[in-house]
């Protein structure tokens, strides 16, 4: 029972001390409610950002496209040995990189052997041209015995035919006209015979004279390949991929170093199908546009000046273009074929159109037009071309400002200023602060007023000076009747005296 009874009691003290947190809550909220009710509220101020601005203008802007490629020579010559031999002579200066006059000889190889094979071609001429100097002789021969047995042939005919008139009046007898006619045939037979020999003649001499011809070509190809053993630069250049030396054997068509002609030098680039079709000319060319081709080494860059040339004949599968840039530069250009460099291609100029900060866009062109009282509204351009740090747009209000710079806080009907106008605008509410600072300082208080005490610092009329006296009351009055340790206690059965009751 006495367990029960104490159950009882502890739950009875916590329900009774919850009830009291409940009302002292409760009690709380209240006050908290009726203070909220009484104090007048006031609308948070809109907020003004302050972003950077530009005004749209109308201009004329040449898009510049930059694209990285390769330096490469489209003049280059493999030097070769024509002919199998030791290399007996070679240039002083045959090393990588060096650079090479025209007409300069670089590499001799042993012309013995061929020399000796000039010496035989040489020969075989001589020979020939002798036959071809019988052959003329026989030739006249032939042509002297066809012109006398012609003769000859004559004669018998004529002797035949007075034969013939001498017989018709009878005064020759028959057998003399057929002697006339045997010698007539025999004739004709001599001058075939020689006419056939004059034939033989005629085709000894021109096969002498292809003999000739023959060899005055062994001649000339032997004194070719023996010139050819001398290795000899056709054009200035630069030296690269050396493969020869002093006393080595080499063999035909073998490569001993290759020259290439610095004044040949091209920058082949890729460009996609977009940026190809902005090269283009109206016809469907290439259009000779202006390039710089840029050389970066280290701290300095190299420049030089090109002219697109012409694209590549076949079409990768990658896609894009291959565009190559005719290089204006001379033998003494630091570039070098393999070198990577940037090219700016300069394109046709664009008319009408307003350049803007590139971050003031969006991908699909989205820009911020500040309004009227500075209220943004959203605007959709077109995007013409898109430069390093730079848009080229069309379709815009020419005349508007923008915001340069796009922020996640900014949206359509959010107010702005610029940097100058939020200057300016600090600069007002300055000037108003320090004037209503000035009329308080001026209006509330007499000049020269100091704590509530009159001009000079003296106590009003009616408060003796001395110091038992303190706050109006005489001096004996402080504390009189009252210990020190029961200042400021009233005695018992002492009522304090009403607020608006006159002290005495």
């Amino acid at each position: 029972m006495r367990f029960i009874a104490r159950t009882l009691w502890g739950g009875l003290i916590i329900a009774a001390c919850a009830g009291v947190l409940w009302m002292g809550w409760s009690g709380l909220s209240g006050a908290r409610e009726s203070a909220g009710e009484g104090r007048p509220t006031r609308a948070a101020p809109e907020r003004i950002y302050t972003v950077r601005d530009v005004t749209l203008e109308p201009v004329t802007a040449t898009p510049v496209m930059t694209v990285f490629g390769e330096i490469e020579a489209w003049r280059v010559l493999e030097l070769r040995a024509a002919a199998a031999g030791r290399i007996v002579d070679i240039a002083p200066d045959l090393r990588e990189g060096v650079r090479t006059r025209a007409g300069e000889t670089l590499i001799r190889i042993d012309p013995a052997d061929l020399r000796a094979r000039e010496a035989d071609t040489l020969t075989v001429l001589a020979d020939a041209r002798s036959q071809q100097t019988q052959a003329d002789q026989s030739l006249a021969l032939a042509r002297a015995d066809l012109e006398a047995a012609i003769g000859q042939l004559k004669l018998r005919r004529s002797a035949l035919q007075r034969q013939q008139e001498l017989v018709s009046r009878g005064v020759a007898a028959v057998n003399s006209l057929e002697t006339a006619q045997l010698s007539a045939s025999t004739a004709e037979q001599a001058v075939v015979s020689r006419r056939s020999a004059y034939v033989a003649a005629k085709q000894r001499v021109a096969q002498a004279a292809s003999g000739i011809q023959r060899a005055q070509l062994s001649v000339q190809t032997a004194r070719r390949d023996s010139a050819d053993t001398a290795v000899v630069a056709p054009f200035a250049g630069v030296l690269t991929e050396v493969n020869a030396s002093l006393g080595s054997l080499v063999s035909p068509n073998e490569r001993l170093a290759r020259l290439i002609d610095m004044n040949s030098l091209e920058a082949a680039f890729r460009v996609s199908d977009a940026q190809y079709a902005r090269l283009l000319n109206p016809q469907g060319g290439l259009a000779p546009l202006t390039a710089v081709v840029s050389l970066k080494l280290g701290e300095r860059s190299v420049d030089a000046r090109a002219t697109l040339d012409r694209p590549a004949a076949v079409v990768g599968s990658e896609g894009g273009r291959t565009v190559y840039a005719r290089i204006e530069a001379n033998g003494d250009t630091p570039m070098r074929p393999g070198d990577f460099v940037t090219v700016t291609v300069t394109e046709t100029a664009l008319e009408q159109v307003a350049v803007i900060p590139a971050r003031a866009a969006t991908e699909d062109g989205r820009i911020f037009i500040i309004g009227d009282e500075g209220r943004l509204t959203e605007h959709r351009a077109t995007i013409l071309r898109r430069q390093s740090d730079t848009l080229i747009v069309s379709n815009v209000p020419f005349g508007a400002r923008i915001v340069t710079e796009r922020r996640p806080q900014l949206g359509e009907g959010i107010r702005v200023q610029s940097p100058e106008e939020a200057a300016a605008k600090e600069e007002a509410d300055k000037k108003k602060r320090a004037a209503r600072r000035a009329a308080r300082a001026g209006g509330g208080k007499p000049a020269g007023a100091g704590g509530g005490r009159p001009e000079g610092g003296k106590r009003p009329e009616g408060r003796p000076e001395g110091g038992g006296e303190k706050g109006g009351r005489p001096e004996g009055q402080r504390g009189e009747g009252r210990p020190n340790g029961e200042r400021g206690k009233r005695p018992e059965g002492e009522r304090a005296k009403p607020a608006t009751e006159p002290a005495t």
